[in-house]
C-alpha cells in the first residue's frame, strides 16, 4: 500500500502525531453511478495539479487536503487514549465517504521567504528603479 500523499506537491506520510493521516481514495471498482462519481472527484482533484496521473486501487490522499469539518472524528489526544492520537475518519452517509478533498499543498504550506528571496527582491526592485529612471 502506498505510504506517501498522491497529490501534486505534497509527499506526506501517515503521522498520527503531526496530525496527518492518510485517506485511501474510494470506492475503487464499485460500477454504481453514484460510486464513480465521488471516486471522480477525488481524482480529478490530484490531476488538477497532475494531468498524466492515474489511481490505483491504494492510492492515498493525506488529511491535509481536507477541511476540519469534513471528519467526523478529528485527530486528537483523549484522557482514555493515555495520549494516543486517535486517526480522524472521514464523514460518511449511508452511501460511503461523502466529503472530497479541497485543499492544494500550495494552501497548506505557509512558507516564509527565505533570507534570499528577500535579497532577490530587493535587488531586482532597485534594478527595476534605476532601469527606468525613477531614482
Amino acid at each position: 500500500m502506498p505510504t506517501r500523499c498522491v497529490v501534486g506537491g505534497c509527499s506526506n506520510v501517515r503521522n498520527l502525531q503531526e496530525g496527518i493521516a492518510l485517506h485511501t481514495i474510494p470506492f475503487y471498482g464499485d460500477d454504481r453511478p453514484e460510486s464513480k462519481k465521488r471516486r471522480k472527484r477525488w481524482v480529478d482533484f490530484v490531476k488538477l495539479k497532475r494531468s498524466k496521473w492515474e489511481p490505483s486501487k491504494t492510492s492515498v490522499i493525506c488529511s491535509k487536503h481536507f477541511k476540519a469539518d469534513d471528519f467526523v472524528r478529528r485527530l486528537d489526544v483523549s484522557s482514555e487514549d493515555q495520549g494516543t492520537p486517535m486517526t480522524p475518519w472521514l464523514k460518511r452517509d449511508d452511501y460511503g465517504i461523502n466529503v472530497f478533498p479541497s485543499i492544494h499543498a500550495s494552501t497548506i504550506v505557509d512558507k516564509q521567504p527565505s533570507d534570499r528571496d528577500r535579497r532577490m527582491v530587493r535587488y531586482f526592485h532597485n534594478f527595476s528603479v534605476h532601469a527606468l529612471g525613477l531614482l
